[in-house]
């Protein structure tokens, strides 16, 4: 991972099982549950044939802090530092297998957008070594973003600098995975090796269809209410507050669920958005909950919301439509498209604000949304056929 971790989100919160207390006063810690951690866990479940490290610049650290779970799974946490250009860089990382007796093969598991400022420094430190990379999100290459309107002149300047740097990188590049089909034409373009089309993973033993009266009493919901719910890290990119303007503006009978968190300073912007859809007890502010507490939420629901500019799955609406949920959801990632394929769902515009209210007023007021069958959501998703995958990925890339 070739972002610090996202500590601001953890104010006034409990920190991580596996924490340092730093020099400094303040603290490094290692949460255990990003994409790479699930992957290579997941991949461990199956096979024993890959030894697998997460890496991970931290500014906070003064030293490298690692721990090693019991699944063999080892993280390390590199101190780094941020450049004027705002790229972080980790001097650590970069030469922390030079001095190793390279006795083993090395892949870099790496992933897409953050590829040419750390990423571009491993690739260039470990170049004798193999590539693996993953587009995160939409396929979006700095090409796309040359022909959008700038106000800033120097910005295309800077697109098309990062345009010719990124086909020379991708010379480099053993095998791309990526998650949906936007702009899967201009990848093409920059990359002509193997690509192999594959999402993040679910646990679908956990995460299926239970009582939903049950759950909605240790939740304190009545029966009869209408119950929409979203599931996500809360910053600007989800468009939380948006979906909050819409309910404002809808008489209907129902109450929105908010689970996630985010930094303090966005979390009482939203609260402040919603001030009279609370005062009307139409909305709450859950918080950060564990997998366990999810599932609960998930099967008390009657509609999953989820209205992002940009995602890669997502992992929650995976999660929700494992749990047989209906889905609203913005025409973006890989969920949309399969839920376009099946008929399933209502996917709407990304910023038609007004497509979104018509069809949520539709839905409130009794118009049916197709579920996703189950069996193609563990089709598509379930971690031991995602994991399967990369398997296949990484034993081609080391021959």
């Amino acid at each position: 991972m070739n972002h610090p971790p996202a500590y601001e989100e953890h104010t006034n919160k409990p920190r991580p099982v596996i924490n340092w207390d730093t020099p400094n006063g303040k603290w490094v810690g290692i949460a255990g549950y990003d994409w790479s951690d699930q992957l290579a866990s997941e991949v461990l479940k199956i096979t024993g044939e890959f030894e697998h490290e997460v890496w991970q610049p931290d500014l906070r650290a003064d030293k490298i802090y690692s721990h090693t779970f019991e699944n063999g799974l080892t993280q390390r946490m590199f101190p780094a530092v941020e450049k004027p250009n705002k790229e972080i860089t980790s001097s650590l990382m970069l030469t922390f297998y030079l001095s190793e007796d390279l006795k083993h093969q090395y892949i870099f598991h790496i992933s897409y957008p953050h590829f040419l400022g750390l990423n571009k420094e491993l690739m260039d430190t470990y170049h004798n070594d193999k590539f693996v990379l993953t587009f995160h999100g939409d396929t979006s290459l700095p090409f796309n973003a040359l022909f959008r309107m700038q106000r800033n002149p120097f910005k295309k300047i800077y697109y098309l600098k990062q345009h010719f740097s990124a086909k020379h990188y991708f010379k480099g590049v053993d095998h791309v995975t990526y998650q949906t089909e936007k702009n899967i034409g201009t990848l093409k373009r920059y990359y002509h090796g193997n690509l192999t089309k594959v999402t993040m993973g679910i646990n679908t033993k956990k995460f299926r269809v239970i009582d939903k009266n049950e759950c909605r009493g240790k939740l304190l919901i009545p029966k009869e209410t209408k119950v929409l719910l979203t599931v996500s890290r809360l910053y600007n990119l989800k468009q939380v507050d948006k979906f909050i303007d819409i309910l404002s503006k809808i008489k209907e009978n129902f109450i929105f669920l908010v689970v996630g968190h985010g930094t303090s300073e966005y979390e009482e912007y939203l609260h402040l958005k919603a001030k009279n859809l609370s005062n009307k007890n139409r909305i709450r502010f859950e918080g950060y909950t564990t997998s366990n507490e999810l599932v609960t939420y998930y099967n008390a629901a009657d509609l999953f919301i989820h209205v992002s500019k940009s995602e890669a799955g997502p992992v929650s609406i995976m999660e929700a439509m494992a749990c047989g949920l209906p889905i609203f959801c913005t025409d973006t990632g890989n969920a949309a498209e399969v839920l376009r394929a099946n008929n399933a769902g209502i996917v709407v515009g990304i910023d038609n604000y007004k497509e979104w209210k018509e069809k949520l007023i539709d839905y409130l007021r009794g118009k049916t949304i197709k579920v996703l069958d189950v069996d193609i959501v563990k089709e598509h998703y379930d971690w031991k056929n995602i994991a399967g995958k990369f398997i296949k990925i990484y034993d081609q890339v080391k021959k």
